[in-house]
C-alpha cells in the first residue's frame, strides 16, 4: 500500500507537532519534605488521631499552590494510617511551608504489629504524600516521601534485653 505525497507530508507534520508540544512541557516542581512535629490528639479503640506537622521546601524558581493533600504512612513498610487535608497551602519559590494534617492510625494493625515493632530497637516510618496543585497548574500533583527512624530504646519503649 503506497501513500500519497501528501499524507506522507501531513503525518510528518503530526509528528513534529507532537514532539514539539511535548518538548515545551516543563517537569514538575521538586518538594522536598519532612515531618517537624508530631502531636496526638484522640484515640478510640479503633483509631488513634495524630497531627503531623510538614515542612515542605520549593527546589523550584515558581511558587507552588496546593489545593490539598494525600498520605500514607508506614512504620517498618506497614501501612498503619491515612491522611487527607484540604487546606489550599502556597509554598513559595525556594521557600518552605508547614501545613498540619491529621493522620488517623489503625489501632487493629498496630495492636498485630506490636510483638513486631516491640522487638525492634528502632521504628522507621515513611509519610508517602501526594500534593495536589492548584487549578491551572502547568504540572500535574507532586509526590513526596518522608523517612525517619524512632530509637524506641533511647526513647524507653523497648523492654530490656533478656539475661
Amino acid at each position: 500500500m503506497k501513500f500519497s505525497f501528501a499524507t506522507q507530508w501531513s503525518v510528518l507534520g503530526c509528528l513534529v507537532a507532537l514532539l514539539a508540544g511535548c518538548a515545551t512541557l516543563s517537569p514538575g516542581p521538586t518538594v522536598a519534605m519532612s515531618v517537624v512535629n508530631v502531636r496526638p490528639l484522640q484515640s478510640t479503640l479503633l483509631e488513634t488521631a495524630v497531627e503531623l506537622t510538614l515542612r515542605l521546601t520549593n527546589e523550584s524558581a515558581q511558587p507552588l499552590v496546593l489545593m490539598g493533600s494525600t498520605h500514607k504512612f508506614y512504620f517498618n513498610n506497614t501501612a498503619v494510617g491515612r491522611a487527607v487535608s484540604s487546606e489550599r497551602v502556597t509554598v513559595p519559590a525556594f521557600g518552605t511551608a508547614t501545613p498540619i494534617v491529621t493522620v488517623y492510625l489503625e489501632n487493629l494493625t498496630l495492636l498485630r504489629k506490636a510483638t513486631e515493632f516491640s522487638q525492634a530497637p528502632k521504628l522507621v516510618y515513611r509519610l508517602e504524600s501526594r500534593l495536589h496543585a492548584a487549578d491551572g497548574a502547568a504540572f500535574g500533583d507532586v509526590k513526596a516521601t518522608a523517612t525517619g527512624e524512632l530509637d524506641l530504646a533511647g526513647l524507653g519503649l523497648t523492654p530490656p534485653p533478656a539475661r
